[in-house]
């Protein structure tokens, strides 16, 4: 048994679908096309976005283990930073002497420091201390006491250039630990949103500006 013959126009399509789908890709062929250049831009942006990092050094001196460590802020990115200030954020940091901890500090800020004309361009790079002045004992013979724990952060703050109307901020937090000689070995973490927090209460406690409205010492106890 046999079917009804199937006419070739019935397959074939006509002049009015050949128009309604040439329309169809006219009305949208501009929307895809900023699509594509949309992520296409995007992906340049993040390519030239500013690309901070930080690193530590070992104690030049390891009777002083937190003052004579050397941190320093770069930037990697291709663009310069403008409006740059950094510092170091001791979050928590014990001293021990005698086997007692005998210094305590707990969210400090120490020294504010900022580059030539507050600018890094790229490859450039900037030292920050991590106290104004050595530490000594708070009880006699006042000896330089044993660095027992550091938990910090170096904050840096920073405009990107050209949209320099938006301040931004970095935290790079470092962690102490004993090296196989018994040295200061600085490891860099991820930023805890703890730290994060305490950072930014910090902050609003000192008139919610960076640098704070006051100059603030590290907290002894």
């Amino acid at each position: 048994m046999s079917g009804q013959p199937v006419s070739p126009m019935s397959e074939a399509q006509t002049p009015n679908d050949v128009s309604l789908k040439t329309s169809w890709l006219g009305r949208h062929v501009g929307t895809v096309l900023t699509a594509i250049g949309l992520v296409v831009g995007i992906i340049a942006l993040i390519q030239f976005f500013p690309r901070l990092s930080a690193t530590a050094s070992s104690p030049a001196d390891r009777n002083d283990p937190l003052t004579s460590s050397r941190f320093t802020v770069s930037n990697d990115g291709y663009f310069r930073v403008t409006d740059v200030m950094s510092a170091c954020f001791l979050w928590k940091v014990e001293m021990a002497q005698g086997g007692r901890t005998n210094v305590h500090i707990d969210r400090g800020l120490a020294e504010v420091v900022k580059p030539p004309e507050s600018k890094l361009s790229p490859t450039e790079g900037l030292t920050v201390p991590c106290t104004g002045n050595r530490i000594v004992g708070s009880s006699p013979p006042y000896a330089q006491p044993v660095l027992a724990r550091a938990d910090l952060a170096i904050v840096v703050y920073y405009r990107t250039w050209p949209f320099t109307f938006y301040r931004d901020h970095r935290l790079f937090r470092f962690v102490a630990r004993n090296g196989m000689n018994s040295e200061i070995v600085w490891d860099k973490q991820p930023t805890s949103e703890v730290m994060e927090r305490d950072f930014a209460g910090f902050i609003q406690m000192h008139g919610g500006t960076f640098p704070p409205s006051s100059p603030q010492r590290p907290l002894l106890k």
